[in-house]
């Protein structure tokens, strides 16, 4: 197991430091003592603005794990590559798939921003995973996330194109991140489309742990039901993981809940901050 971790949030939808660079999108860099990793690369290179002010190398990662096919979880990649060259990049098969969602003024395109052929031309190395895989020791990517609980469900806006249909988006390319670690195990989400709920079950499976030490990322509760948002901080309430760090899509509504029952367990971060194991 992990003795040590240290997350250091290089894209969020907030900051506070002058010197750093928000936007709608997630990027995180993952510090163990196997190696260091990248999660997601934002929607532009802001991330490697931010990683260049705090002193990070993102040279030394071993890996990129994306998270799933949406551009503010993406976006980035394309910087990434031009600016360190070969890669090794973990992700699902059908992220590169066309995705969509239905907004009131249309259908807008929402998927990854690139050409997987053209990122393998500029030192792109694609590892595709549809299962559980230990992509270093104790660091797990979690495969397709099994969809059990009732009110975690994919709003029917997203849509994915097969040949010329458009169909709803179940969005099965989404992973998450676990170190298995001596406090516990950590989850390091995306966005959460499949339910912060269903993914931390997941987590307790494959690393075959039974201890939450932290659930880390976006959470995609913004805007969804007040009902869907007590059930899931009751749910939390059950697996009672030691530390909640909401970021980018989980919304205000969520984080007040959050903080209202778990008061200072709840770490609200910005573009900058540091979670370590404490």
């Amino acid at each position: 197991m992990l003795e040590f971790f240290r997350l250091t949030i290089l894209c969020e939808n907030r900051v506070v430091n002058r010197k750093l660079i928000a936007e709608q999108g997630l990027s995180i860099f993952v510090e163990t003592p196997q190696g260091n990793l990248l999660f997601d690369t934002g929607q532009t290179d802001a991330f490697i603005h931010n990683a260049e002010n705090l002193g990070i190398d993102l040279s030394s990662i071993k890996f990129v794990v994306l998270s799933h096919g949406h551009y503010d979880h993406t976006g980035g990649l394309p910087a990434l590559l031009k600016k360190r060259g070969e890669t090794e990049i973990v992700c699902h098969p059908a992220l590169v798939h066309k995705k969509y969602r239905i907004y009131p003024a249309g259908r807008l395109e929402i998927g990854v921003p690139w050409e997987k052929n053209t990122l393998v031309k500029e030192g792109a190395h694609f590892h595709f995973y549809t299962h559980p895989h230990q992509i270093l020791p104790d660091v797990w990517i979690s495969g397709e996330i099994p969809r059990l609980t009732p009110y975690e469900v994919i709003d029917e806006a997203y849509q994915q194109k097969v040949l010329e249909s458009y169909i709803h988006d179940e969005i099965h390319d989404e992973q998450f991140l676990a170190l298995n670690t001596t406090r516990g195990v950590v989850v390091i989400l995306g966005c959460g489309h499949a339910g912060p709920i269903n993914s931390l079950k997941h987590a307790m499976r494959i690393t075959q742990n039974d201890h939450v030490y932290a659930v880390v990322g976006g959470m995609h509760l913004n805007g969804v039901s007040e009902e869907r948002i007590n059930l899931i901080v009751e749910n939390l309430e059950i697996i009672n993981p030691d530390f909640i760090v909401p970021l980018h899509c989980t919304g205000f509504a969520a984080i007040h809940r959050m903080f209202t029952v778990f008061k200072d367990r709840v770490k609200l971060l910005n573009v900058g901050d540091v979670f370590e194991m404490e």
